[in-house]
């Protein structure tokens, strides 16, 4: 962490206070001091958000006997992979706590690294923990004794992997899955539609539910991963601030790209799948590839973007809401060059490839109610109020409305993002990339 995060969070406690909401900063610290801040205000707002769909009338039963383990404070690093019942290991609900009766069983699983403990009695990649009582766990043949599930960690981080796949989606684009292999079996985290010609990311989907609602916070962010779906192209240094500069001067000319280009306003790797959105240590990491990422203004990225992720979230959470995410990007977003012209922009000159996205999207969807909502954000913010204005596709069903009261925003700030809500029907006559489902109304 930062000097500045540590003087601001150091002031927050000297005034009593929480600590600021992130958009506060977003204008002001870069990619990185925000990524920082963000963890230390979600470490201090999540706890909050504990049990909130108790609210809503749902309850969550809790064994007689068995074992408890907190996500923030009782799981070891480098984390395993969890597998339990099939899939990946879920809280219950949205407590921050993984429950699991007596003799129920979790997958420990360290991909291409071996299972370490300090209690352990032979060397395994993978292996099956036994629920004992309270924080223990057995493990017959490769662990010795009832010992911490906390004190179970890999040698190295996990190997997660993003492998294209036979499926296609919108425009017979390829469809990648990201996840890890256990057993042979590779456990999906997000699907990406990826364009190999334009080196676009149309969107990418995953579920999510109240057992997101407390994710690990302290987590360490790994570098950005081109997996083998850029090649002959350098993504990382195509992020750099002087590598924007360079490239967005041959399309509006250097004095423009010097003054559009700053430290406060330059092109952030925007997540689509947000590292948040993801509960263990292990599925965050795995979010750090290009294919789940597209060029966004940073105080978009930390202003308006960031408060539907964090907010969208919570509502989810406190809702008891079961979605399917399609999160993506539409159209290219356009520059004024030296002579007053508008010109599309992109991240690699040489065949316009890695476009700076329009509009940024995210649909949320509850398929057991039919219900879903679009909102919208623009990846602009030199453009005018009138030219947002006519960019807003749909009549916005956030604004005025109370039963979105949970989303807190700053819809008009066109530095941060300016952003509105549609229906999916009209989402749809705009954006075609979504597969068919049917809603009959707004979730909210």
């Amino acid at each position: 962490m930062g000097p500045l995060i540590v003087f601001v969070a150091f002031l927050a406690a000297v005034a009593g206070i929480d600590l600021p909401h992130p958009s506060t900063f977003a204008t002001i610290f870069n990619e990185d001091q925000f990524e920082d801040y963000l963890d230390s205000w979600l470490a201090q707002e999540e706890p909050k958000w504990a049990n909130a769909s108790s609210l809503f009338g749902y309850t969550e039963i809790t064994p007689r006997s068995g074992c408890t383990f907190r996500i923030n404070g009782d799981l070891g690093q480098p984390q395993p992979v969890y597998i339990h019942s099939g899939t990946y290991l879920r809280p219950n609900g949205n407590t921050g706590q993984i429950r699991l009766n007596a003799g129920q069983q979790v997958t420990i699983a360290c991909p291409g690294r071996t299972i370490r403990h300090p209690n352990i009695a032979s060397t395994v990649a993978v292996a099956t923990a036994t629920c004992v009582s309270n924080n223990l766990v057995s493990g017959a043949g490769w662990l010795n004794g009832n010992r911490a599930f906390g004190q179970l960690t890999c040698s190295n981080h996990a190997y997660h992997e993003a492998q294209a796949t036979n499926s296609r989606c919108w425009g017979n684009n390829i469809v990648i899955r990201v996840g890890f292999i256990v057993n042979n079996v590779f456990h999906t985290l997000y699907h990406s539609c990826f364009n190999q010609q334009r080196m676009e990311v149309l969107y990418v989907w995953y579920e999510q539910s109240r057992e997101n609602g407390i994710h690990q916070t302290g987590v360490d962010r790994p570098s950005f991963l081109p997996g083998s779906f850029y090649p002959g192209v350098s993504v990382n240094n195509m992020y750099t601030q002087a590598e924007q500069k360079r490239t967005i001067a041959q399309y509006i000319g250097q004095a423009q790209a010097d003054r559009l280009i700053t430290n406060h306003q330059f092109l952030a790797r925007g997540h689509l799948a947000c590292k948040s959105d993801y509960v263990f240590a292990t599925g965050q990491r795995a979010t750090f590839y290009f294919i789940n990422a597209a060029p966004q203004w940073q105080p978009f990225n930390g202003g308006n973007w960031n408060t539907l992720e964090q907010n969208l979230r919570a509502r989810i959470a406190a809702a008891n809401y079961r979605t399917t995410i399609y999160t993506g990007t539409f159209g290219v977003t356009q520059l004024r060059d030296q002579n007053n012209r508008l010109v599309d922009i992109f991240l690699v000159r040489q065949n316009n490839r890695i476009p700076v996205p329009l509009y940024f999207y995210k649909v949320v969807y509850d398929s057991s109610r039919r219900q879903g909502t679009a909102f919208i954000g623009i990846n602009n913010p030199y453009y005018t109020a009138a030219e947002v204005r006519r960019l807003t596709f749909c009549t916005d069903r956030c604004r005025n409305n109370n039963a979105f009261s949970w989303l807190r925003w700053l819809p008009d700030r066109i530095d941060m993002g300016y952003s509105f809500c549609c229906t999916i029907d009209d989402f749809r006559r705009t954006v075609p990339h979504l597969p068919s489902f049917t809603t009959t109304g707004l979730l909210t």
